[in-house]
């Protein structure tokens, strides 16, 4: 018997510490209730034991309070107050010195916290080895948010690995129950770094968010990472990586593949390129536009660019990939005071965008008369306005500014904000901004803005044997994007065809009326055209087209068949449906001339069209 009271005496007791080690929200939730039961059940036991054994009211009540705060320092008196007939029952002892061990833990967890602080941290590192491990590589004010934003969404066990941070910065990951691993083995992982994560065998669950302000040193660390797992024998079928890159464009080498060593699901991303992609789904240009029954738009497509850093040039290209619409004329002006010698890089790695579309540099500042006038001489058409100079606070007072301005104008257009840490908008002049932070798990960390696109991505793949999160880990990046540009656009073909999602159906979206699929059929076309001049291809000419089918019957003829894509070339950027929706039907015919086959462009779009209903109903499954 005494070896039981000793033995559950140890388990209460540990049960105690580790609620203060592990997760600290409900570390905080229990603290919270025993005080307030530890205090109501006092007050009550306290107050009919001192009116049982006292005459004087008053005496009853003060000494009921001077006893319920002695809990707290862990003083019972419970022979003051034995002789009421309450304690001669077993139940309410039990109560009694359950209240006051509830009371005395409110007051020792504050002090297990502070002066324990270093063995709570080492009982920590311990508990991370059981249990999924989520790694932040870098620490700054946007990873230390990221990782409240996890913990908020039920995601523990947070790691930051970085150099050593401030004592703010660092009391703030501690008391929201990360930790913080500045030492050798960490910022230079190896096998000892992989033990300590309980991760240096089998297929342990691994998510490395490499966050730091400096891609290359992202990269940097998730190799090393990815080497130290190689050499310990690691599988990495649970080990993901998701990093902040300084070229979302360029393939990281990381990725698993059939013959090379890997994490098995590699996401990079630009602060631009995120940002820009939040803002078009958070703030969709086509509802800018009212639409005809036919799905021609109602007027032309007016947009303003202040700025023209990476976020700019970013903001700019993913504009013109959702802007565009049968009936509609799409132009952009670009302002700023040094354009000139900021549109370089631009212009020579997007020659599409520049040929395609009415783009407009001005040298001027967006303070300067000229952006007004501009703006005063556009605001019939005006429907979209993004400030992005790289400085918040100047952001702030040119999107106030313009937005009053245009309400004074009543011009209807979406006022934004964008930057590489957030973004802000409202949908018309005058209205509340609403705000988005980007570095956020529901942003950067889940599969939430990416789901629609995976489904899309899965409806091409032959393979039905593999899950679409194996088929999109396997995507490159190119596919990647496609597919969620393409995604991005579906609430553009519900707009234009007066549909909602909840409405949507397989039947009567196929019985449209042929003007109004067609439509479809041409800004899907357009569509398609537009985020391929945004990824730097251009328009096949006509010679380059027969020599490259010259090329395919020469391969046929000598090997019997031939993968290679006539309308393709993927090397130099160059693609023949780059064309006008006319043009196609001759395009088809050229192709089928070489090939032998029947091929119809037109069709192409309208029948990814017609599949909107199954993949939303994919997506939602």
């Amino acid at each position: 018997m005494t070896a039981a009271v000793i033995l559950f005496s140890v388990l209460v007791f540990c049960a105690m510490i580790l609620t203060l080690a592990a997760k600290p929200k409900f570390a905080k939730q229990l603290i919270g209730f025993c005080a307030l039961f530890s205090a109501a059940g006092g007050l009550v036991l306290y107050g009919i034991g001192f009116a049982c054994v006292l005459d004087d009211p008053v005496q009853q009540v003060i000494r009921t309070v001077l006893n319920v705060c002695r809990m707290y320092a862990g003083v019972p008196n419970f022979a003051e107050v034995s002789a009421a007939p309450i304690f001669g029952h077993r139940p309410a002892l039990i109560l009694f010195w359950l209240v006051h061990l509830m009371a005395f833990y409110t007051t020792t967890s504050a002090a297990i916290t502070t002066l324990g602080a270093a063995a709570l941290r080492r009982l920590k590192f311990w508990l991370q080895r059981y249990g999924d491990s989520v790694i932040i590589y870098g620490i700054n004010d946007d990873t230390v948010e990221f990782g409240r934003s996890l913990m908020a969404e039920g995601i523990h066990n947070i790691i930051y690995v970085g150099s050593k941070p401030d004592t703010a910065c660092e009391a703030a990951i501690n008391a929201a129950g990360g930790l913080v691993r500045s030492d050798y083995s960490a910022l230079n992982p190896d096998r000892k770094f992989l033990k300590s994560l309980g991760a240096q065998t089998g297929k342990p669950r691994l998510t490395l968010y490499a966050l730091d302000a400096d891609g290359n040193r992202n990269q940097a660390y998730a190799s090393a990472l990815l080497e130290a797992m190689r050499q310990a024998g690691v599988d990495t079928e649970e080990a993901r990586l998701v990093m902040r890159s300084a070229d979302d464009s360029v393939e990281s080498g990381l990725a698993r593949t059939a013959d090379r060593y890997g994490y098995s699901d590699v996401r990079n991303f630009t602060n631009a390129s995120l940002a820009a992609r939040l803002l078009m789904q958070s703030m969709p240009p086509c509802e800018k536009l009212n639409f005809n029954d036919d799905g021609s738009a109602q007027g032309d497509f007016d947009a303003v660019v202040v700025g023209f850093g990476k976020t700019g040039r970013t903001v700019l290209r993913y504009l013109i990939r959702n802007a565009q619409f049968v009936g509609s004329h799409f132009r952009a002006a670009v302002f700023s005071p040094r354009v000139q010698d900021e549109n370089g890089y631009f212009c020579n790695s997007y020659p599409g965008l520049v040929e395609a579309y009415d783009i407009q540099f001005h040298d001027a500042d967006a303070k300067g008369r000229d952006f007004y006038s501009y703006l005063r001489s556009h605001a019939a058409t005006m429907r979209y306005v993004v400030v992005c100079t790289g400085s918040l606070a100047r952001d702030n007072e040119l999107v106030c500014e313009i937005s009053a301005f245009l309400a004074q104008l009543g011009c209807d257009a979406a006022v934004c904000l964008c930057s590489g840490r957030s973004i802000s908008w409202c949908a018309r002049p005058g209205e509340p901004l609403q705000y988005r932070n980007v570095c956020s798990a529901g942003v950067i960390g889940s599969d939430a803005c990416d789901r629609m696109a995976m489904m899309l991505n899965y409806s091409y793949v032959n393979d039905k044997n593999i899950t679409p999160q194996q088929a999109w880990a396997g995507c490159d990046y190119f596919s990647r994007e496609s597919s969620r540009a393409s995604a991005d656009f579906i609430r553009a073909f519900l707009r234009i065809s007066g549909t909602t999602e909840d409405a949507l159906d397989a039947d009567s979206w196929q019985n449209k009326s042929p003007e109004l699929l067609e439509n479809l059929g041409i800004t899907e076309h357009l569509r398609w055209c537009a985020f391929h001049y945004s990824m730097g291809f251009v328009g096949m000419p006509e010679e380059v087209l027969r020599a490259r089918g010259r090329r395919y019957q020469a391969e046929v003829a000598e090997k019997g068949s031939s993968r290679f894509r006539i309308t393709k070339d993927l090397p130099h950027r160059m693609h023949a449906c780059l064309c006008s929706w006319e043009d196609l039907e001759k395009l088809s015919r050229i192709e089928e001339s070489f090939t032998g086959r029947f091929v119809d462009y037109k069709d192409m779009d309208v029948r990814n069209v017609l599949a909107l209903p199954n993949v939303l109903r994919a997506a939602k499954e």
